[in-house]
């Protein structure tokens, strides 16, 4: 087993390798082709322009161009290249040329094991955004996030004429049955949780169809749609205004600058880092930055305020004694490969969770109560791949990896994760200068508040009790005992050694939100306070965090968007044809008169 681990660690570096290089090159190629081929007009008119084509803004544009808007929808990243469907890649598209590779600010309370103290926050640079990166896990939350705000939220997503397809887990290891057993022990409940939108465990379910991945761009694929012009390779530096009136965008195509005009709204779908940016940047956001970077100020609104972001700890903190069906020496098997895009079917399914649920800790019997953690069960992790692509998708340093996770590498080590569903520490984005191409100033301040930290606490413990349980010791499931580096001095498993351990071992889950929120900075319509004609939809309006991996929220909001946008036509249009069946009324009634 030595032997085979070693000579996988080999050959998936070299892959992992070629396979980053072939990203570079296909996104290259894709430039060239789209720059001798493709020609825009400049000063172009639409109904709508949409800018940003990831899970809210290609959702959008499909639906508005279906219901005979003429769309416009420009994306700063490109078209994906062969292999980007398959899921077993999904940590690769992390940190390649289809992302936008943020990072934050480094952090006073948290990230200490990470590279200078610094979250490495992935987003989407490519058709389908932060759909394409993402691990697909599709969860929807608990009722009690939607309640005050989204009251009709449904799953509108997954129906018919919806815009996922989703599928539960195809290739689910032993660890996800012993999970799911040992939670039995512990008097949760085993249930769908999507379905029920309250607490409880189930198998995950992943945007996916025919065993590949299936992000939001591709509804822009699935019908011809003679009213949508879709512009790629493009970066938006600026909304247009007449007054408070969004007229248009000014966007920047290989280096030749362009504008576009919209007649009904600007739609910004940019996500929770590129949409506050946007606006501050158009001169919407909080007067004094503005003034500072001497930005006209259209409108004083605390854009960039309210940053939300579910924190994850736990990985490779359980070692079991057995191996298990998904590991990298069976998804380098080449029958691996031929099961995959043969059937659709094996390794080469898994994006790498296994199981999710929510829970309250302390346990609370009435699973209408909204839940406080999440658990995400993975039957992978850092140590797992020799720190290839993982390790630096999540930024953990050097000194960690090789003192506390390479000593894992050859033994069974998986992830059994609490992340923090509410956090009380907030942080914010500010625009570092008013340059559009400079990356903004992240900072979600992490663990700032200590509540934080307790119920991160909790979580552990409850991971603790999970693995103590009958079904785990099937497997031999126990804690990875070694002291995190810099928590050597904490008695381990004590709530100090926990603290200091989190602190350390601070990590993304992925799902910054908040930054231009519902309330505060747009309305109940997605309509920016004090404009007309502009819109925001994505992540960063979310009041609150749901109770769960956000992009299925995030879905829902835009087929909501849509559908209120769509509604104004329709009642434009009954308007308009009431009166003219008036005018008619009237003419009929002053003839017959005669």
């Amino acid at each position: 087993m030595y032997f085979l681990k070693y000579a996988a660690f080999t050959v998936y570096g070299v892959a992992a390798f070629t396979f980053v290089y072939y990203l570079q090159l296909a996104l290259i190629i894709e430039q060239c082709r789209d720059w001798l081929f493709k020609t825009i007009q400049n000063d172009q008119v639409y109904d709508y322009i949409v800018v940003g084509a990831g899970s809210a803004g290609s959702v959008l544009a499909a639906k508005l161009a279906n219901a005979k808007y003429k769309t416009l929808l420009i994306e700063a990243g490109g078209t994906p290249p062969a292999f980007f469907n398959i899921p077993i890649l999904s940590p690769l598209f992390q940190q390649s040329v289809y992302d936008w590779q943020y990072s934050t600010v480094p952090q006073h309370h948290s990230c200490k094991g990470l590279i200078n103290n610094q979250s490495v926050w992935p987003a989407g640079k490519i058709l389908g955004g932060s759909s394409r990166l993402n691990y697909m896990a599709y969860v929807c939350g608990h009722a009690e996030d939607y309640a005050d705000w989204f009251p009709d939220f449904i799953e509108p997503i997954i129906e018919k004429n919806g815009s996922l397809h989703v599928k539960e887990i195809l290739w689910p290891t032993e660890l996800s049955t012993a999970v799911l057993k040992g939670i039995t022990e512990m008097g949760h409940s085993i249930r769908n949780i999507n379905k029920e939108l309250r607490t409880g465990f189930m198998k995950v379910q992943l945007t996916m169809k025919n065993g590949e991945r299936w992000s939001s761009d591709q509804i822009l694929h699935t019908k011809h749609l003679s009213t949508l012009t879709v512009i790629t390779n493009a970066h938006v530096t600026k909304v247009l205004f007449k007054s408070n009136k969004a007229a248009g965008v000014e966007f920047v195509k290989f280096h030749t600058p362009l504008q576009s005009l919209a007649k009904k709204g600007i739609i910004i779908s940019a996500g929770a880092i590129g949409s506050p940016k946007l606006l501050m940047l158009s001169g919407i956001g909080p007067k004094d930055h503005l003034q500072d970077l001497k930005i006209q100020i259209i409108s004083d609104l605390p854009v960039g305020e309210n940053l939300m972001d579910h924190i994850l700890t736990g990985i490779d903190l359980v070692t079991l004694e057995t191996s298990l069906s998904l590991s990298l020496v069976n998804a380098l098997n080449p029958i691996s490969a031929l099961n995959y895009f043969l059937y659709g079917k094996g390794p080469w399914t898994s994006a790498g969770i296994e199981v999710v649920g929510t829970f309250n800790e302390p346990f609370h019997l009435n699973n209408t109560v909204l839940p406080n953690l999440q658990l995400m069960v993975m039957p992978i992790g850092v140590s797992q791949d020799y720190g290839i692509a993982l390790r630096k998708a999540m930024g953990i340093s050097d000194k960690i990896f090789q003192e506390y996770f390479a000593p894992l590498a050859y033994k069974t080590a998986v992830t059994v994760a609490p992340v923090l569903l509410h956090p009380k520490s907030t942080g914010n984005i500010k625009l570092r200068s008013n340059d559009p191409y400079d990356d903004p100033i992240i900072d979600p301040n992490y663990l700032s508040e200590q509540e934080d930290v307790q119920t991160l606490i909790s979580g552990l413990k409850f991971v603790e009790r999970l693995i103590s349980t009958k079904a785990m010791k099937t497997l031999g499931a126990s804690l990875y005992k070694k002291n995190f580096p810099g928590c050597e001095d904490e008695i381990f498993n004590s709530n100090e050694y926990w603290e200091c351990y989190i602190r350390h071992l601070t990590l993304t889950s992925y799902h910054p939100a908040g930054t231009c929120r519902m309330g505060s900075v747009v309305d109940e319509s997605f309509r920016v306070h004090g404009t007309e004609n502009l819109y925001v939809v994505d992540a960063s309006v979310l009041p609150k965090l749901p109770s769960a991996n956000i992009n299925a929220a995030v879905v829902a909001l835009a087929e909501k968007a849509s559908r209120l946008l769509i509604k104004n036509k329709n009642k434009y249009l009954r308007h308009q044809v009431s009166k003219v069946c008036y005018k008619i009324e009237v003419f009929r009634i002053r003839s017959n008169k005669r």
